[in-house]
Parts: C-alpha cells; structure tokens; sequence
C-alpha cells in the first residue's frame, strides 16, 4: 500500500452532550450526531430519552487517510421534530493533532469535550466525545486513557490549534457549506473546552 493510500482505523464514541440549545432554548427533542471524516459519514443512535442532556455511548469505526488531506473530523448534533424532520443544534470541528500524533500515539484513549456553534456562531452546548486511533499491528503503543473531562459552567482556554485560526463562530451558513472546506475560505476550528477534574470520592 503507498503512502498516499494508507488510512488509519479510528474508534469513535459519542458519548454525551451538555446545555443543548436551539434559538437559546434548551432541547426538548430527541437529538443524535453525525461524524463526517472527508467524504463518508455515520450516524450514531437516537438518544430516546430527549432533551438538552443527552447521553448516546454510541461507539463507531471509520477510517481516515494519513497523507493530510484530512484536516478535521466534523460533528453535527441534530435534533428531530415531531413531524420527523431532522434539524440541526451545532456543529463541531475537531483537529486531526488533537487525538494524533504528539501525545497521542496509537492505541491512547482520548477523551475530548467540544463547544458546539450553531448556524449563527452562538453556543449551542458542548459535545463529549472519545477518540482512538487503532494500533495497525506495526507499531503498538498502548497507554492509560485519560481521564474524562466533565463540562462546567467555568470554560476555560480552546486548544493551539484553535488559537492560532482566531475563528470561534461561523456566519450562518448551510449544514453542507459548514462541514466542507470552512467559510469564506478559513477553517472554523472546534473548540475543547478544558476545566478541571474532579475525581468522585
């Protein structure tokens, strides 16, 4: 296989989202994601229990080519009408460097916590997500997951990556125009959202 084709499996968990809100009023609907990595995408479950704090635990593979033509891994939270009609509360854009390579080598656990923005840039909740990048038998590295990071009211500072773009909204634009190449031609970064743990007595 040459370099160009390689791609590497990923392991993805939706695990949960916080303070989901729609025109600035929590979700009351069932909600679900969609993971976008290039041009294929995946649907987790439907979180039954409704509302603005769902938790999905839904784990999911897909593969990503290594040649860096993929920049970022994108999630859109949706949530769905009574009528059946799927609309979307947020979107999330994750960089490829914040699960790999660095700190991150194969087979670590990372445990990440995204604010999502709505069409307009305005908050609509944070995202909780797992990402790991699977040993391709090669070169196994196996290390002890970190721990999960909880949400709170109390945000912190995004990520380098995000920094260094200085883009933390997105004019409202199209669910198709929002998960391609950025607007107006720069990259709309997600944002982590880092607080401090507190480990359960």
């Amino acid at each position: 296989m040459s370099y160009s084709t390689m791609k590497r499996s990923l392991e993805i968990e939706l695990i949960s989202a916080e303070g989901l809100k729609v025109d600035r009023k929590p979700v009351k609907r069932k909600t679900f994601c969609i993971v976008r990595i290039d041009q294929k995408t995946r649907v987790c479950k439907l979180d039954e229990s409704g509302g603005s704090c769902p938790t999905w635990k839904d784990k999911i593979e897909m593969e990503m080519p290594i040649n860096g033509s993929v920049r970022f891994l994108s999630i859109e939270v949706l949530y769905r009408t009574s009528g059946g009609a799927d609309k979307n509360v947020g979107f999330a854009k994750i960089p490829v460097t914040d699960f790999m390579g660095g700190f991150a080598p194969q087979g670590h656990l990372n445990f990440l916590s995204y604010r999502l923005r709505d069409e307009y840039g305005d908050k609509s909740g944070i995202i909780n997500v797992s990402i790991m990048v699977k040993p391709d038998g090669n070169n196994i590295k196996y290390s002890t997951p970190s721990p999960l990071v909880v949400a709170t009211r109390d945000y912190a500072a995004c990520s380098s990556q995000a920094a260094v773009n200085g883009q933390m909204w997105r004019p409202k634009t199209s669910s198709s125009m929002a998960v391609g190449a950025g607007y107006g031609g720069g990259e709309v970064t997600g944002v982590p959202v880092w607080c401090t743990y507190q480990q359960s007595s």
